[in-house]
């Protein structure tokens, strides 16, 4: 079986992609709304990265 992980190590991208309410580690107050970024690309892109992904693999064998 091959797996794959698709993500980011960027610090701001959890909270971009979830939002934030409340008070962060410095003591900032935040009301930060959602913006989903990964979730959606993944559900458009997904699908077809796979059926990519598994013809490349074909044609390495």
């Amino acid at each position: 079986m091959i797996t794959g992980k698709v993500g980011t190590s960027a610090p701001q991208a959890r909270r971009l992609e979830f939002g934030f309410v409340g008070v962060d580690s410095l003591g900032r107050r935040y009301a930060q709304r959602p913006y989903p970024h990964l979730g959606p690309a993944v559900e458009q892109a997904g699908p077809r990265l796979v059926q990519e992904l598994g013809r490349a693999v074909e044609r390495a064998l």
